[in-house]
């Protein structure tokens, strides 16, 4: 069964985001993307890439399934990229609510993110 948590935020393109301040959120890889990419072998975050503009790429997962772009959910930048990420990535497949993969700031009060109803609507 997919999970599907009703206390954060979601994207179009399966990242959840968590509120952690004002204006920053952790973000990773929904239970639905997780299932669609298969076994993740690799996350790669384009390297010089700290200011973000909405809808363009950010990283890259790879996985058994599929290949993945991280698109940016909204103008930005990102804050913090998760260090211990690689030892992580195994977990992302059993729980992927738990493993972050970045940090993401925005200076919007209220970006365009998906609630659990309209997440919940793109994956069935």
């Amino acid at each position: 069964m997919l999970q599907i948590p009703k206390n954060i935020h979601y994207t179009k393109h399966h990242l959840w985001l968590q509120k952690i301040g004002l204006y920053d959120y952790y973000v990773g890889i929904t239970d639905y993307g997780q299932k669609e990419i298969g076994t993740i072998d690799v996350i790669e975050l384009i390297e010089n890439t700290l200011k973000l503009n909405e809808g363009g790429q950010w990283g890259v997962v790879y996985g058994i399934n599929e290949t993945f772009k991280l698109v940016a959910p909204f103008d930005g930048q990102i804050v913090e990229k998760n260090a211990n990420l690689s030892s992580q990535i195994p977990y992302i497949n059993t729980d992927p609510y738990q493993y972050w993969i970045a940090i993401l700031t925005t200076q919007s009060d209220a970006p365009a993110l998906l609630d659990f109803d309209e997440y919940r609507k793109i994956t069935q």
